[in-house]
């Protein structure tokens, strides 16, 4: 015959599990994020053009730089230092641009381009994942990062 000690645990276990995952994303929703400065926004918005990225990689399980979008950018332009994501929540987050190269994850820049990668903060995409929302962050046009013709010293 179980005891009352016995029909309480599960209620008990339901109830500390409920506290932690509200606790947790108590958490997410605390921490910063990557604001949007305009000094991240470098190339002039007269001669501005915006590219979609070639690939997105979603995995944050494995861990810290898993979040990040491939862009192939034509040679003699100059790329944003921040890219974009929109998504559907109105709201616009940030993430950083490494330097360029020729390959990224077995995608080769065409002649006269080269890649960068971005990267968005991981505790932003497990903030959208664990909303249900993994699918927007793996839309190629929530993507996007800003670039222009590079200007001669001259000009």
């Amino acid at each position: 015959m179980p005891t009352v000690r016995n029909r309480q645990l599960p209620y008990f276990l339901f109830s500390l599990t409920l506290v932690v995952i509200i606790g947790f994303f108590q958490f997410l929703d605390q921490l910063p994020t990557l604001p949007c400065q305009k000094s991240g926004f470098t190339v002039s918005q007269t001669t501005k053009s915006y590219i979609h990225p070639q690939k997105i990689v979603v995995r944050p399980w494995l861990g810290q730089h898993y979040v990040y979008a491939v862009f192939m950018l034509p040679n003699n332009h100059v790329y944003d230092q921040l890219m974009t994501i929109n998504l559907p929540v109105n709201r616009t987050y940030c993430g950083v641009i490494t330097n360029p190269t020729q390959t990224i994850d077995e995608i080769n820049a065409k002649p006269g381009h080269y890649l960068v990668r971005g990267y968005l903060q991981t505790r932003t995409a497990l903030k959208f994942i664990f909303a249900g929302q993994i699918n927007d962050l793996k839309q190629i046009n929530n993507w996007q990062l800003g670039y222009g013709i590079k200007k001669l010293p001259s000009e």
